[in-house]
């Protein structure tokens, strides 16, 4: 499966339960996740990879500045994955 559709389904799935998910780019800094994606009173970074594409180094920093500061942070390539994070949120439809 594709990034794309994988990427895709996260954005249809936050719409559903009423969240936000938000294309993050950061001018000048490279290696940011894909998406910011906030619902049900909570934030999420999320990385979205090719099945079985794991994170690029500077990535992984990336996550690791972003756990510094208390944030969450996923890295997800499947739509299962995808599930498992909207279950995480508390949010059903």
């Amino acid at each position: 499966m594709q990034e794309s559709k994988i990427e895709e389904y996260l954005r249809s799935e936050v719409r559903k339960r009423g969240g936000l998910c938000w294309k993050f780019t950061s001018p000048g800094t490279r290696g940011v996740p894909d998406r910011i994606v906030m619902l049900g009173g909570r934030l999420a970074f999320v990385e979205t990879k090719a099945p079985g594409k794991a994170l690029r180094k500077l990535q992984e920093k990336r996550k690791a500045q972003i756990e510094a500061e208390g944030h969450w942070h996923c890295s997800i390539s499947t739509l299962e994955q995808v599930d498992n994070l909207m279950s995480h949120f508390d949010i059903d439809l």
